[in-house]
């Protein structure tokens, strides 16, 4: 946003227009005694060119870092058409739409990006958008527990952690009975414990995919498991996969999550950006959040209102789906617009350097001495993948950020995470683990030097 700086003059017409003397008079209402009317210990004001050098001289201190870390937030690039729709002004104060005569354009870009959305996935219907995965996850959970009328969640341990203490604390004060089942020693969800853990009482399979550890599941066979008992199958998906993987729709899961940042948000520290939600059309009348629906008017015109607004605003509190109040309309948009941009070619060959490139880094690092794969070497993974070494796990990282490199993810946080929530301790076997990730933006430079630290460590 351009820096636009307000002169006397200018304060002055902004206090005639709403007919006040000064900027105190806004504050008369105030009790004096609870005022506190002091001068600020701030620095006296700059001109626009001292502020851009002051700020030019703080960003320099910055470290431009070489990533090589994702699990769950990703150094993908984004393409310059993303930032000029999103940037355009009429976007920017986009919030709810409530009057759909004055709000037809917010209302279309919804309603696209629910199309691309339902495209990609090859299921029904598609919300606004929610927060994030975390909680998509833990409303889909929800969504099972309401259209079944049982209380029995089934969740693979390779979920991100992160989402699973989402889900948690979502579900902490109901009835609904949380089941972890167990990863193989491959890195996949141990199908035995699936099949024993599914009963009559079992709302929903929930399981993602590539997994928390990159591994792509068998979703096929999964979804066939878990609709033995009747139960809806979740998939938690990066939409990126989908280039080259199954859709949801294409092994039936019932309902399809996951984290829209790979579509045109940048990383920024963990956020913004936006979690989606897509469901088989029986299930469309019980999702949280809003839906957007195309109509005509009564001059046969093409429009765009709200169709479906089931949340806690809308309805009374004890009948609402949702208390989710809002969507995250800027980062959906840029997700529509990376959807457009790249089309049906140019996404799966996207998803198909993503592979490539992972697969390159895989096998460079798995032939230096110290380092082996985790889960073996034949696995398909996206993007991420888990290697376990016999060096010391904190300097690795340490050495690599002495040479702008952001390395992998110590796997011993997970182990936290599990035991936290309750897991086994035969899941703790992540200690001395790396989760690495590679995407489209490194190149085989990049790739290469990361080797060759980790050989000379």
């Amino acid at each position: 946003m351009n820096y636009t700086s307000q002169n006397q003059k200018d304060k002055k017409e902004m206090l005639d227009t709403i007919g006040i003397r000064d900027v105190d008079e806004l504050f008369d209402v105030i009790p004096k005694d609870l005022l506190k009317v002091r001068e600020l210990n701030v620095a006296g004001g700059k001109t626009e060119q001292e502020l851009l050098s002051y700020f030019s001289d703080i960003a320099s201190k910055n470290k431009v870092l070489t990533s090589f870390r994702g699990a769950g937030v990703y150094d993908h690039f984004v393409p310059s058409l993303v930032g000029e729709i999103i940037g355009r002004s009429e976007f920017w104060t986009a919030y709810t739409p409530y009057q759909a005569e004055a709000s037809q354009g917010t209302l279309q870009m919804i309603f696209e990006y629910q199309s691309l959305i339902c495209a990609l996935t090859g299921l029904d219907t598609s919300n606004a958008s929610l927060y994030d995965a975390a909680t998509a996850v833990a409303e889909a959970a929800l969504l099972a527990l309401r259209v079944s009328k049982k209380n029995k969640i089934l969740i693979s341990s390779g979920l991100h952690p992160e989402y699973m203490q989402v889900v948690k604390t979502y579900l902490k004060n109901s009835v609904a009975e949380l089941v972890f089942l167990d990863i193989c020693c491959d890195g996949t969800v141990e199908k035995e414990s699936l099949d024993s853990n599914l009963d009559k009482n079992t709302a929903a399979v929930i399981i993602q995919s590539p997994n928390y550890f990159g591994i792509v599941e068998d979703m096929q066979t999964l979804s066939i498991i878990s609709k033995k008992e009747n139960s809806l199958f979740v998939a938690v998906i990066n939409p990126l996969s989908l280039g080259v993987f199954k859709t949801p729709g294409e092994y039936n899961a019932d309902i399809a999550v996951g984290e829209g940042q790979v579509l045109g948000s940048f990383m920024n520290m963990g956020g913004s950006t936006f979690g989606f939600m897509v469901v088989k059309k029986a299930l469309e009348w019980k999702m949280p959040g809003r839906i957007v629906g195309q109509t005509i008017d009564k001059h046969g015109n093409r429009g765009f209102v709200l169709t479906l607004q089931s949340r806690e605003q809308h309805v009374r509190r004890e009948k609402a789906t949702s208390n989710i109040c809002t969507n995250a309309s800027l980062n959906a948009l840029a997700g529509c617009v990376f959807l457009s941009g790249w089309g049906d070619c140019g996404f799966k060959k996207l998803a198909e350097i993503n592979i490539s490139k992972a697969r390159y880094a895989f096998n460079k690092i798995k032939s230096l001495e110290g380092f082996k794969p985790k889960f073996g070497k034949d696995k398909v993974f996206f993007n991420e993948f888990v290697i376990e070494t016999q060096k010391d796990v904190n300097r690795i990282n340490d050495v690599l950020l002495e040479n702008k490199i952001l390395g992998p993810l110590d796997l011993s946080t997970h182990c936290s995470t599990l035991t936290a929530l309750g897991l086994p301790e035969t899941q703790e076997n992540f200690k001395n683990c790396l989760l690495f990730c590679v995407t489209e933006q490194r190149t085989k430079c990049e790739i290469d030097e990361l080797a060759r630290i980790l050989y000379k460590i």
